[in-house]
């Protein structure tokens, strides 16, 4: 029979277990050397797996002379002054518009449409409205009109109430001639918006004319003119405007300078006479206002006259 030595039985034992462990460890060694350069070589190649993002490769440029160059195979996108990554990728490079549209998704950059600015709107000017009573051209109050006649006196036109309607009326048939007084022809109208210092227009159609082509204030004719001198001598608060009139013979021009002189003349008859010349004003009209179109003697020689509007009648 044999007999074992439990000792050196299990000692041989361990020794055997450490061999084989290192005979292991050995194997994996010479195992990993060779498989390591092949899978270096596949990386290098493209044809490998991508790592996962945590290997995978990356550069940073900063635009300066610092930036690391990305390698071959790997898309950058860089825009001016601004920090780009280079990732390696399959995908395709974006145009410059897609990349702008993700540049301001990823910046919150509000978009905001073109701005328009309105016109600056003027108000139109508002034009007053016309006065509730008739005007002249010029936007003065039109005047009232006293014709005296053979043998009646009318009166037209509007006067603010009834008490300037009745002092108007006498003021008329005290100032007219033998006759004149007749027949009193009352038509004013009342309408208050009118101003009390509206004038009055004297039409005299049996007074004296002047002759042909002269402005000379004859004898007769300054008759006439004595009747205005009294009644402004005896209301002097008031004053009166001479228009001087022209037939319809002759040219334009000449008929205006003939009327003119003609007014001229009949203010300084009536300032010769007492009455201050501040209180007197002239007008020419030429042959624009005619009484009448006829042409026969009697006609011409009508139109051939001098017109007082006086002024302050109604303020006595």
């Amino acid at each position: 029979m044999y007999e074992y030595d439990d000792e050196e039985e299990g000692g041989r034992s361990v020794g055997r277990m450490v061999a084989t462990v290192l005979a292991v460890v050995a194997l994996a060694l010479v195992g990993w050397f060779v498989v390591k350069p092949r899978l270096s070589s596949d990386d290098a190649g493209g044809g490998g797996v991508i790592p996962a993002a945590s290997d995978a490769v990356t550069s940073t440029s900063t635009g300066g002379d610092d930036s690391v160059a990305s390698p071959p195979d790997e898309a950058t996108a860089t825009t001016d002054g601004a920090t780009s990554e280079s990732v390696k990728s399959d995908k395709p490079v974006p145009s410059q518009e897609e990349a702008t549209t993700v540049a301001t998704r990823s910046t919150g950059a509000p978009t905001t449409g073109a701005t328009t600015t309105a016109a600056p709107t003027t108000a139109a000017p508002t034009t007053p409205p016309p006065p509730p009573y008739e005007t002249l051209p010029d936007g003065s109050p039109a005047p009232v009109l006293a014709i005296f006649d053979t043998a009646s006196i009318t009166l037209n036109g509007a006067v603010p109430d009834d008490a300037a309607k009745s002092r108007l009326e006498v003021l008329a048939v005290a100032n007219a001639k033998p006759g004149q007084d007749a027949t009193i022809n009352n038509n004013l109208t009342i309408n208050p918006a009118v101003p009390r210092n509206v004038g009055v227009r004297v039409v005299e159609l049996t007074s004296v004319r002047f002759p042909e082509g002269s402005a000379v204030v004859l004898p007769e004719h300054g008759l006439e003119l004595d009747r205005v001198v009294n009644i402004m001598t005896a209301l002097p608060n008031i004053t009166a405007l001479v228009i001087g009139h022209a037939d319809q013979r002759g040219g334009e021009l000449s008929n205006y300078a003939i009327s003119e002189q003609r007014a001229n003349a009949v203010k300084n008859y009536v300032a010769a006479h007492g009455v201050a010349p501040d209180r007197l004003s002239s007008r020419a009209v030429g042959e624009a206002d005619l009484l009448t179109l006829n042409d026969d003697a009697a006609a011409l020689a009508l139109n051939r006259r001098t017109e007082f509007v006086f002024y302050g009648l109604l303020l006595e």
